[in-house]
């Protein structure tokens, strides 16, 4: 059984989410911790940035794990603080060290603008992006560093019947953002007026889409960015789960993170791969730290940081040593060779031997993974970390009780490109025979046969003359012989 979304015990150790404490800010604010805040408290030696919701979860897994251990791998000391994008005013504020509150960066454009020129946040070293750099000053003042990829797609409601059709031709998306058609009927859909929505303005996802499905001009009258006032953030599903006509572009990965299946997604031809980013000034880019971190050869595009990337709904880019962009300069990249998570399949089997129950776990993938596996009887540990050999894995449960017994192999991956596997099996042992074996009982009857032959001759010898007596007596002979014969394959049985 193939566990994709199953975290290594070190992996789920190092994202859990620290308790933190209300902090007063400089100001009158109050410092309001959301869970995807990976530093509470920065201090101006850390790498420091906010930005898009696209990101936000990848960049606080890796952060996690930065902070929590591998910046000693690098031989840093500094931690990274990705400041969660929440709507305001319910996000309150985030503590700068030299800034003190200010409001958190909401959205790609958001926080590009802050990084790029903005007096209150100098202490911005990066802005996560879902968007290339725009041409004018914000490339000519910013470097866009590519480490995953992203793939934006349309989102009806699965929680109510959703009157829009299975799929979508790109023609036909355009038409609906446009307002040239306004009834899914008119799409092969049942029959309902179109709700078509969009992100809030500054949404990288929101300037992607529009990108590819707008190729002049600007949306019709009939798309909102707002729910009754209220500005949609992107990849949530609140503003289609519960309506039959609506529609908005979002992260597929991000929508498969979505608790409860509350959204369909539509197939067809529109769905639209792209680089997302983290985002730095012109003149930081070759800084220590943000190489540490973002660089081809930092943190975030080796394999320790491929998993953390992916339990965020992205997946990261391949470096340029491996033929990809992750860790580049760039204003934006088309270059979308992915260093991909391979999923595994255990499979485990078992025979019933006179001393136990001897398991083998077989661990394969697309490629051969590496690793070792754990032997469970329900939660109970058996046997742990036995390294696969060829692929398999294999462990004597010696003398169990009687009867069945369900037995678990978990696979743990030692290149965090392979993802954790499971495989279970039930199977019965039968305690070996405590009296004689089969071949003792079948020589000890030969020979009892033999034995009463023997005696059965001897009589009729006895009573017998003549030639009788003669033809007796040869047989008697060949009789003796047999009970010889019988008591040598019982001394063998024996």
């Amino acid at each position: 059984m193939s566990v994709r979304k199953t975290l290594t015990a070190a992996f789920a150790a190092a994202v859990a989410t620290s308790a933190v404490t209300l902090i007063a800010s400089p100001a009158h604010a109050v410092y309001n911790p959301h869970p995807e805040d990976s530093k509470a408290t920065p201090v101006a030696a850390d790498l420091i940035g906010g930005g898009s919701d696209t990101t936000m979860l990848s960049l606080f897994n890796a952060a996690k794990l930065w902070n929590d251990g591998a910046k000693a791998d690098y031989g840093q000391t500094f931690d990274v603080a990705s400041f969660a994008a929440v709507p305001q005013p319910a996000g309150g504020t985030i503590t700068l060290p030299t800034n003190g509150a200010q409001n958190r960066p909401n959205g790609s454009s958001d926080g590009k603008d802050k990084l790029r020129a903005d007096a209150n946040y100098t202490d911005l070293d990066f802005a996560r992006s879902s968007d290339a750099l725009k041409a004018g000053a914000e490339a000519e003042s910013l470097v866009a560093i590519p480490f995953a990829l992203d793939t934006v797609v349309m989102a009806v409601s699965n929680s109510t019947a959703s009157h829009a059709p299975a799929t979508l031709t790109l023609d036909q998306l355009k038409s609906i953002y446009t307002c040239t058609v306004t009834n899914w009927s008119a799409l092969g859909g049942t029959a309902g007026t179109i709700k078509p929505y969009v992100p809030q303005s500054g949404s990288g996802t929101e300037k992607f889409f529009k990108s590819k499905v707008i190729t002049s001009g600007d949306y019709g009258a009939c798309v909102k960015d707002n729910v009754s006032g209220t500005p949609i953030q992107e990849h949530t599903d609140g503003p289609v789960k519960n309506d039959p006509d609506a529609i908005v572009p979002i992260s597929e990965g991000r929508a498969g993170l979505i608790p409860g299946s509350t959204l369909r997604l539509i197939g067809g031809e529109v769905a639209f791969k792209r680089a997302v980013y983290n985002v730095v000034r012109n003149g930081d880019v070759s800084r220590t730290d943000i190489q540490r971190f973002f660089g081809s050869d930092g943190f975030l595009c080796s394999d320790g940081a491929t998993l953390a990337i992916a339990q965020g709904g992205l997946t990261q880019l391949a470096t340029p040593a491996d033929g990809g962009a992750c860790g580049t300069n760039v204003e934006s990249t088309t270059n979308f060779a992915t260093n991909d998570l391979v999923e595994t399949t255990t499979t485990l089997a078992g025979t019933s031997t006179a001393t136990g129950i001897s398991l083998s776990a077989k661990v394969s993938g697309s490629s051969q993974p590496t690793g070792s596996v754990s032997f469970y009887e329900g939660e109970t540990l058996l046997k742990g970390d036995v390294a696969l050999v060829s692929g398999q894995a294999t462990f004597l449960v010696p003398s169990p009780s009687a009867g069945p017994h369900t037995y678990k192999a978990v696979f743990a991956p030692s290149n965090t490109k392979y993802l954790v596997s499971e495989g279970t099996a039930t199977l019965t042992w039968t305690a070996p025979s405590t009296g004689p074996s089969a071949a003792l009982v079948a020589a000890q009857a030969q020979l009892d046969k033999a034995q009463a032959k023997v005696s059965k001759l001897k009589k009729k010898v006895k009573k017998a003359t003549g030639a009788k007596k003669v033809k007796a007596k040869k047989k008697l002979k060949k009789a003796k012989k047999a009970v010889k014969t019988a008591k040598a394959a019982v001394a063998a049985a024996s």
